[in-house]
């Protein structure tokens, strides 16, 4: 397969999968559009101001929010057989969109702080997807495109960033930012 050819075959999946991307990005915005607050007026463990969307469209699909703090906000889109997405949120301004078409796909996002943000589409079969945000302004992009693949990313402290990109079958990706706490 030459150059051109491979190149198509691999963004014609990231073609089909950027409306949806796009949609959640339009979705997170729409729901953050709140005035900066001074959190400190309001007890992160009682909540204020949480939002979350979920929306479903298959068999066997499962979906779980939990917030706790001030303006956390998650959108979650699930098409297919078999997936699951778990976010957690703990304290304030934090932001997860996950999209995810296949079938048994998960996704587990904890994010812990303020400030940090998850954007992910998977497209596929056996997807796994695990971030953990421990900290304040960490970023985590990813897109995941074939079948038995995993992506693990584990950010600790402050302003990270990462972006994965991943296509195929049977890929592995593992990204430690900061230091590892026992």
């Amino acid at each position: 397969m030459d150059i051109l050819q491979n190149c198509k075959h691999y963004l014609n999946p990231l073609i089909k999968l950027m409306p949806n991307f796009i949609l959640i990005i339009v979705l997170l915005n729409i729901i953050s559009a709140v005035s900066a607050q001074d959190l400190s007026l309001f007890d992160e463990l009682n909540g204020y101001d949480n939002q979350a969307l979920i929306d479903q469209q298959g068999n066997n699909l499962n979906a779980n929010v939990i917030q706790q703090g001030v303006a956390n906000r998650a959108a979650a889109r699930q098409l297919g057989q078999s997936n699951r997405i778990d976010i957690q949120q703990v304290g304030g301004s934090n932001y997860a969109g996950i999209q995810q078409s296949g079938v048994d796909i998960e996704a587990s996002i904890l994010q812990t702080g303020f400030n940090n943000i998850v954007l992910s589409s998977q497209q596929g079969t056996y997807l796994n997807l695990d971030v953990n945000q421990q900290g304040n302004d960490n970023t985590a992009n990813v897109l995941q495109v074939g079948d038995e693949s995993s992506v693990t990313i584990y950010q600790n402290g402050t302003g990270h960033d990462v972006s994965v990109i991943q296509y195929g079958q049977g890929r592995s990706a593992q990204i430690t930012q900061g230091y590892i706490s026992n």
